[in-house]
């Protein structure tokens, strides 16, 4: 049992693990001089070994990182007594690995780069990679050496930027100028630089990354790979007045969507995110903001990125990565059916639809395979498969004892069955599918295409309702004693056919399908119109001596990514 239930944890694990996370990539571009130079990466770059990152630059001396997890730093050194033995800093030496201990550049972070007298003046160092969301672990009663993600044709004051910190404002700032540190003096008419690394003396401990913090549910981006349709951003102004930020994205205008709340009018849902949205938030407080994506129209298993802006107008200039994984629609569907109207045979238009006193939902469960086979089945179970260490999904109940349980139920590993009774047990071959829906690759559930099977209840299916023994109007079934079964009169008995038509749609009677708007609609939550005309293969409709047709609505659940049906 315990070996059971490790495996059923680590396979858990591997299912939940989403693709790593990506994002649109942008180039920070750090101007270089001669002498020392004091930069801030806002990027983490895609290649982060100096040797690779630094191989352009010209006259490359060296390149220093502080170590905030040593002493503190009490004042500021001239950076020609730097020394690689310092254990505050962390070294990279081109060409010398006896002197390196920096072997790795990231973003988030401020070096100190020094080029050659003798070198070009300027040369840029073009960073390539992910934008890297503000963070500063401020060792406190310390100078620290950081920097800020800033606007660069709004650029801020040192006084105005950090006049709302109490960790931070009025304490010593030093900026490197002409290879020397010199102390800001005139903060309040001192402009900072975007890309700049700098000292700043922290009092007492301090989170501050400026005066708006973004927070992320993923540290790192708004990254929702395959599984995840809404995360939340938490803003939130430090500063002493009211702030309007401005949020617009680089692309994917049209996935991802934001929670409106109407308080007024009491109405709620998902909108489109405009370009740019802009929020107000009062001076010392938080907003939290709810985004979500829809993958409908995503190509199945393609990377889709962009990034979005925040901006204060008063210097702030921060970049989200955001990310999204477009999904394939082959896989387990399961829903339910809601029948809300049916033809009276006995009126002029027998073919006319009526609506029922009260609604009659029954199961559907939908396979569709990646070659666009779909398949409607009245049974499936779920287990998984040790020598591939993958899910299967299965109708044959024989095949159980050759796979482990795939779910925990009060405790105990069990496998995972899901049943749709109003439907017989088909062959595989003849349960699948034909209609407009079925596409090369897979399900298409777009507005107006549909999926269609037409089923047969043989005379001894058990789904035949002529096989209903307390049935008045049928002969009374004899009762085999050898067999201990029922024996029906065959000959009052008829092959019954059932057509089913399953239309895709938005709405049905001008109202949602869903109910409400959803973020899954078209990609794991699809829906549509279910049309059923029942009849019989002997010229008798059994059941009734015309045509019968039931109509409502189908609402399918995505519960599974295995495409493949194990026979």
């Amino acid at each position: 049992m315990k070996n059971t239930i490790i495996t059923l944890v680590a396979m858990f694990l591997l299912f939940a693990i989403a693709n790593p996370s990506k994002a649109e990539s942008i180039t920070q571009t750090i101007p270089l001089h001669p002498g020392w130079n004091a930069v801030f990466l806002e990027v983490q770059p895609a290649l982060t070994d100096p040797a690779v990152l630094f191989t352009s630059i010209t006259g490359l001396q060296s390149v220093w990182r502080w170590n905030p997890q040593t002493s503190t730093v009490e004042f500021i050194q001239d950076p020609d007594t730097l020394v690689p033995e310092d254990p505050q800093w962390l070294v990279y030496y081109p060409g010398n690995p006896m002197l390196t201990n920096l072997h790795a550049i990231h973003g988030e972070t401020a070096y100190l780069i020094h080029i050659d007298v003798g070198a070009p003046d300027p040369q840029n160092l073009d960073v390539q990679g992910e934008p890297t969301i503000p963070h500063i672990n401020w060792k406190a009663n310390s100078f620290n050496l950081v920097g800020f993600h800033l606007d660069e044709g709004n650029l801020p004051f040192f006084d105005t930027f950090f006049s709302s910190s109490l960790a931070h404002a009025g304490q010593e700032i030093y900026t490197l100028n002409g290879g020397d540190w010199q102390e800001v003096t005139d903060p309040d008419t001192t402009s900072m630089l975007r890309g700049e690394g700098f000292w700043i003396y922290c009092h007492g401990s301090s989170e501050f990354t400026g005066p708006v913090s973004v927070q992320l549910e993923q540290g790192t981006g708004l990254h929702y790979g395959k599984i995840l349709s809404e995360q939340e951003v938490s803003l939130r102004n430090i500063s002493a007045a009211e702030k309007t930020l401005s949020l617009s994205l680089s692309a994917l205008s049209e996935t991802v969507y934001y929670w409106v709340f109407d308080p007024a009018n009491d109405v709620a849902g998902w909108q489109e995110i405009p370009s740019p949205l802009n929020l107000t938030i009062p001076a010392g407080e938080s907003q939290k903001l709810r985004l979500g994506v829809k993958r409908a129209g995503l190509t199945a298993e393609s990377l889709y990125e962009a990034n979005m802006t925040i901006a204060d107008a008063e210097g702030m200039n921060i970049l989200v990565p955001v990310s999204v994984t477009g999904i394939s629609y082959s896989g387990l569907w399961v829903g339910n059916a809601t029948i809300t109207k049916v033809n009276e045979p006995a009126n002029v238009n027998p073919n006319e639809l009526f609506k029922t006193g009260s609604e009659f939902s029954l199961r559907l469960i939908l396979h569709a395979e990646e070659t666009g086979t779909v398949r409607l089945l009245s049974q499936v179970f779920q287990m998984w498969d040790e020598n591939s260490s993958n899910f299967v999904v299965f109708t044959d109940d024989s095949l159980i004892p050759n796979y482990m349980p795939a779910a925990l139920r009060d405790g105990q590993p069990v496998s995972r069955r899901i049943s749709a009774p109003v439907f017989p047990r088909l062959p595989a071959g003849n349960a699948i599918m034909s209609g407009t829906a079925v596409s090369s690759n897979e399900l298409d559930p777009s507005v107006g295409n549909t999926l269609s099977l037409t089923i047969t209840l043989l005379k001894n299916d058990p789904t035949n309702p002529f096989m209903h023994r307390f049935n008045p109007e049928h002969i009374e079934p004899e009762f085999d004693t050898v067999n201990q079964e029922w024996n029906f009169p065959l000959e009052r008995i008829f092959e019954i056919e059932r057509a089913i038509i399953m239309t895709f749609s938005d709405s049905y009677d001008d109202k949602p399908i869903t109910g409400v708007p959803s973020l899954g609609w078209g990609s794991t939550e699809i829906g549509g119109i279910y049309h059923e005309v029942i009849g019989s293969t002997q010229g008798f409709t059994g059941l009734h001596k015309d045509t019968l047709h039931v109509e409502g609505t189908f609402l399918l659940h995505k519960v599974s990514d295995v495409s493949t049906l194990t026979q």
